[in-house]
């Protein structure tokens, strides 16, 4: 089950962002923006796996779509949601079906080479331009390179 993206970014939980705010220390605003781009992880993430299962020899779809380290304020602010674990239960119920499970460190234990890991962010960060917009793509990786 995929949702659409706009409904799903109309989903709200102010108390993930309060949480947020105070552990973190930041603008209401910049709480705000990490929350929908937590929820366009989510999506991205369900997405791409829903189409790896439909087209399983797809080239552009084998890579690992992972939190890389630029991504690390999305990754707190997925950890601050999951704590609302009642909330995130539902949430992932009501939204894709199922319960979207959080890997930690991920990104860690692949083991690439630095040729195999350019050709894997390539077909991520198309992936992510494709289907989310330049717009995110600047905002989770070109201020960090």
């Amino acid at each position: 089950m995929l949702p659409r993206l706009d409904d799903l970014l109309e989903y709200q939980h102010e108390k993930v962002v309060r949480s947020y705010i105070r552990t973190f220390n930041c603008d209401e605003s910049v709480a705000r923006g990490l929350f929908s781009d937590m929820l366009r992880y989510l999506w991205l993430a369900r997405k791409h796996t829903l189409d790896r299962l439909a087209n399983p020899e797809d080239d552009a779809l084998q890579f690992q779509l992972v939190m890389h380290e630029e991504m690390r304020q999305i990754d707190n602010m997925w950890h601050n949601f999951i704590i609302y674990t009642h909330d995130y239960m539902k949430f992932c119920d009501d939204y894709f079906g199922e319960y979207l499970h959080h890997v930690p460190d991920m990104a860690d234990a692949i083991s690439q080479t630095n040729e195999e890991f350019a050709v894997d962010m390539e077909k991520y960060l198309s992936y992510v331009y494709d289907r989310l917009g330049e717009e995110t793509v600047c905002r989770w990786f070109a201020m960090h390179v």
